[in-house]
């Protein structure tokens, strides 16, 4: 449930429009195509952000047609952005969450100036925070956390294209 962690390079150039990489057997592979950035929004690491979060990434989901998971977007978003907020080492520092195409997968990044690592802990029911993680590892297909040259970007993944016109079959 503790996702992945990873240290990133971010590009000074555009990526590449796929990308290659190595496995363990030594054969090169092709992976997915490089991920496409649908919508960025610079925030302050304040809670009136959040609201404002959401409200981003709903319109994002629709408009690039994956409305049907705007809702659990929604969700991901406002506690990847909550998190971020709670625990910036800064009060209004500047955030940034990003909405990108990585494959079948929408993935949300939130990116932040603070190198600590998210963690699960003990869930109590009955408080009213402390669940957001645990939630994230729940709903999305794949979480985790990379570690930038400015300080870390939290991510999850859910399976967005294409659209699954028989859930559950």
């Amino acid at each position: 449930m503790s996702g992945e962690h990873h240290t990133i390079e971010l590009p000074s150039t555009p990526l590449p429009s796929t990308l290659t990489t190595t496995p363990p057997h030594g054969l090169p592979t092709i992976d997915e195509p490089a991920p496409l950035l649908l919508g960025e929004l610079t925030l302050p690491a304040e809670r009136e952000s959040v609201p404002r979060a959401r409200r981003f990434s709903r319109s994002v989901s629709k408009a690039s047609g994956i409305g049907h998971v705007a809702d659990d977007a929604e969700v991901l978003v406002s506690e990847l952005v909550t998190n971020a907020v709670r625990h910036a080492p800064i009060p209004g520092a500047a955030l940034c969450l990003r909405l990108l195409r990585a494959g079948t997968r929408l993935r949300i990044e939130v990116h932040d100036r603070s190198a600590a690592v998210p963690r699960a802990r003990q869930i109590d029911l009955m408080e009213e925070t402390g669940r957001g993680w645990f939630l994230v590892a729940v709903m999305a297909e794949r979480h985790g956390t990379d570690h930038t040259p400015s300080g870390k970007a939290v991510w999850c993944e859910v399976r967005a294209w294409p659209r699954d016109e028989h859930p559950g079959r």
